[in-house]
């Protein structure tokens, strides 16, 4: 249904003493006028804010980043974009006071994310095909003691959305740069790379993120291939054969030798390749999911990030300590701030079905 045909956007008819009250005032007219601009130029948008997950940015990063079809996986979308943004944003500090805000920034992301995932697993919905069930922790008294659940998610994500956002804000606030940072959020390298190109000075920077893209392209992979040999698509079929490509992206990456033809060889991009088949199956169906050994290696890069920060802000303020926490190191040793950092942290590496 468009606009047009929607009763919500149609004129309706109206009395004609109001209508002569309102053309009698012109600030109202143009208010009007104003909001059927408005109406008939973001119909689109406003119709995926209303009805689609994630809103209009859940759209876009459905078709031009990486389809997540369940509360899980748009988890696990987030931790992907925080692994991959969090050390470009690291790049681009100069001066401590650039190192704390940014830390502050990366904590909140955490924090949020931290919520997301908590609220995940109380009052979910689950179908087996034919009928949806509300799971059975859905108890008044787990509604009680749950501040938020699965039935607050969707407000929830839009809070991690603006916490990313806010990050990479900062980020392009740290370069005196204007972007689109929604933009940036679609994790397309190329976009990234117009706005560098701006500024020739900080293409270190951008060398810095598709170094981090190359590694994250990888663990991504991986869980593909994961997910692909738990859940064993039938042979021959559509699915078999879009994990194969996975497998067979990564064998061409680990077996490639020297190309003789410049030419040829300059069209090589295998890890590329991978990400790409790895995206085919997901589009095909595959039930994608991050293991905890895959979320560790990604919240590693974040935590590395965060351990630069730290030392760019102790130049003026020795005593700084942000988002970075010791991995493996007792709970005294990290501090107040890092212990909950810590704790934020290890919830955001377990999978909800490990929890459970």
């Amino acid at each position: 249904m468009g606009c047009s045909d929607n009763p919500r956007f149609a004129a309706a008819p109206i009395e004609s003493t109001l209508l002569d009250f309102l053309l009698g005032n012109i600030q109202m007219r143009f208010f009007l006028v104003g909001l059927l601009a408005f109406s008939i130029a973001s119909c689109g948008l406003i119709q995926r804010e209303v009805g689609y997950p994630g809103g209009n940015l859940g759209y876009v990063a459905d078709r031009q980043a990486l389809f997540a079809k369940a509360h899980e996986q748009r988890v696990n979308r987030f931790i992907l974009t925080l692994a991959l943004t969090a050390p470009f944003v690291t790049e681009t500090v100069r001066s401590s006071s650039d190192a704390k805000l940014t830390s502050a920034a990366i904590a909140e992301l955490y924090r949020t994310i931290d919520q997301l995932q908590k609220a995940q697993p109380h009052c979910a919905l689950s179908s087996d095909g034919n009928k949806v069930t509300l799971a059975s922790n859905c108890t008044e008294a787990n509604l009680r003691s749950n501040q938020q659940t699965a039935l607050d998610f969707e407000s929830l994500a839009f809070v991690v959305n603006k916490s990313l956002y806010d990050m990479l804000k900062q980020g392009f606030d740290n370069l005196d740069l204007r972007a689109n940072v929604r933009r940036i959020l679609t994790l397309e390298p190329t976009e990234l790379l117009k706005v560098i190109l701006r500024a020739r000075h900080l293409v270190p920077v951008l060398i810095e993120y598709l170094a981090t893209y190359r590694d994250v392209t990888i663990i991504f992979g991986q869980s593909v291939v994961k997910s692909c040999l738990e859940q064993a698509p039938k042979e021959g079929s559509a699915m078999h054969r879009a994990c194969g490509k996975v497998d067979r992206a990564f064998v061409d990456l680990l077996d490639r030798s020297r190309d003789v033809s410049g030419d040829v060889a300059a069209q090589e991009r295998p890890i590329r390749a991978i990400y790409h088949a790895s995206h085919e199956a997901i589009n095909l169906g595959l039930d994608w999911a991050l293991s905890k050994e895959l979320r560790i290696a990604l919240l590693h890069k974040v935590n590395r990030a965060c351990r630069k920060l730290e030392l760019l802000a102790q130049v003026d303020d020795q005593s700084f300590k942000g988002c970075a926490i010791e991995w493996g190191a007792s709970a005294q040793k990290n501090g107040t701030q890092a212990r909950e950092i810590a704790g934020q942290i290890n919830r955001i590496a377990t999978p909800i079905a490990q929890n459970q």
